[in-house]
């Protein structure tokens, strides 16, 4: 193999891996920029200010995992038209990712910088995704 055909594969798996990661951490903080829309847009704000224990445990119980799947349903299209492979490991490990970031409240640092308090939680899923794109990246 020549140096040049050697340079021109990593090339072509750089290009590869940054596409990867720049488009999941697109995808994973327009999800939750997505969701926090449909919050603030009154519809699912009004529905969950009016629950009682009983229908908040039944939207955990059931509408989590409603939330989650419809996630992605819409983020699984979204990286395969693109050309993201394999795209399992990012729609499923993402989410993961990013529900341990909140928990431990690793963009409370970054809060000061923004006005809104849910650009930096899709800041943090931005970085989310890309950290699972990049770790699950496979060279061809």
């Amino acid at each position: 193999m020549t140096e040049q055909s050697t340079a021109g594969k990593t090339g072509r798996t750089g290009r590869r891996l940054l596409f990867r990661v720049v488009l999941s951490m697109a995808v994973g903080a327009g999800l939750v920029l997505g969701w926090t829309w449909a919050y603030e847009s009154g519809f699912l704000k009004s529905w969950l200010d009016s629950t009682s224990m009983s229908t908040f445990l039944l939207l955990v119980l059931i509408g989590l995992p409603l939330a989650l799947v419809s996630s992605l349903v819409l983020a699984g299209p979204i990286l395969w038209i693109f050309g993201v492979r394999p795209v399992w490991p990012i729609i499923l490990l993402g989410p993961i990712v990013l529900g341990l970031g909140l928990y431990f409240k690793v963009h409370e640092p970054v809060l000061g910088w923004f006005t809104n308090r849910h650009h930096a939680e899709a800041l943090l899923a931005a970085v989310a995704y890309g950290l699972v794109g990049l770790a699950t990246f496979k060279r061809a």
